[in-house]
């Protein structure tokens, strides 16, 4: 079954082509350049490059594939920037009516679950605990099987990623932050003795998270000029990162899942994806290429939702 897959619920245009669970064709056009200087993204500029990107890139899939051979498009639905979604939506709804192909609608989150799948012959193993964290979301799911997806804990205020790009911000003037810090952090690992500690949050569900504690305290540490910003750097995302592992470590004795799952954007990340493969025999995380937003992730979910129908 061939699906081609179209991504744009944020500042990543995306288009995938995959059989069954094999990437056939793989191309996005990021716009962390353009948003860069203004220390986020602005979603009216997003949209915009959304409209542009697609006929980029529509043109370069045309090249190696006659898209009247695939089986079906999936685009993500939903959750996103409103109008970078509707990019998304009128592209492939454009490109259904075209070639006559089915079109279906998927759930951004969803995608990255089952992005563990992509270019292997593996298979997730239910009940099974998921992790999606980005800068969006950070939500834990209870998978009983595919089309049994139960959220289970999420942050109740800013989402992992999130809190990065605004203490990265904060430190050393960089977005996005992910990458900057976690560079700091294996940098200086085994050099830093420090006797900075963050308070960590309390909440009334043992499975969800808050991130808005770190991001203050960090903001207020980093006013004092007595302060290393990279010993900072270094402690927040010591904490952090344990702190998300705690919360998969409640969820895997509480369900006794037969396999885990990390993914979404923040799933690159040196120190997370380490700490994550101790927790489980059975741990599942997507190839890096596969971890921030992409139209693979969105194919494979419809590959999966169709797979389950028949």
């Amino acid at each position: 079954m061939k699906i081609l897959g179209i991504e744009s619920s944020h500042d990543d245009t995306s288009i995938a082509l995959i059989e069954n669970q094999q990437v056939l064709f793989f191309h996005k056009i990021s716009q962390i350049d353009i948003h860069k200087k203004y220390g986020g993204t602005i979603p009216e500029i997003a949209s915009r490059e959304h409209f542009q990107n697609y006929y980029i890139l529509l043109e370069e899939i045309k090249k190696e594939f006659d898209l009247n051979t695939i089986d079906a498009i999936a685009y993500t639905e939903k959750p996103g920037l409103i109008g970078s979604l509707q990019m998304g939506y009128l592209f492939a709804h454009a490109l259904s009516k075209y070639l006559n192909k089915e079109l279906i609608p998927i759930n951004h989150l969803y995608g990255h679950i089952f992005s563990v799948l992509l270019d292997t012959n593996k298979n997730i193993e239910y009940p099974s605990i998921a992790l999606v964290v980005s800068g969006g979301h950070t939500n834990l799911y209870l998978l009983n099987n595919s089309q049994d997806i139960q959220l289970i804990g999420q942050t109740q205020d800013d989402a992992a990623g999130e809190v990065y790009d605004k203490v990265a911000r904060v430190l050393f003037n960089q977005f996005p932050g992910g990458p900057v810090i976690d560079q700091i952090f294996q940098d200086n690992r085994n050099k830093i003795s420090t006797n900075i500690k963050l308070l960590n949050p309390k909440l009334e569900q043992e499975l969800d998270f808050s991130f808005s504690g770190y991001k203050t305290q960090i903001m207020n540490l980093s006013k004092s000029d007595s302060i290393n910003k990279t010993e900072l750097a270094y402690v927040f995302q010591q904490q952090t990162i344990d702190f998300i592992i705690s919360k998969v470590k409640l969820a895997i004795s509480k369900y006794q899942p037969k396999s885990i799952i990390l993914s979404g954007g923040v799933s690159a990340n040196s120190y997370l994806r380490e700490q994550f493969l101790k927790l489980h025999s059975n741990a599942l995380i997507p190839s890096l290429k596969y971890s921030t937003d992409n139209g693979a992730m969105i194919a494979i979910a419809a590959y999966i939702q169709k797979k389950n129908i028949k």
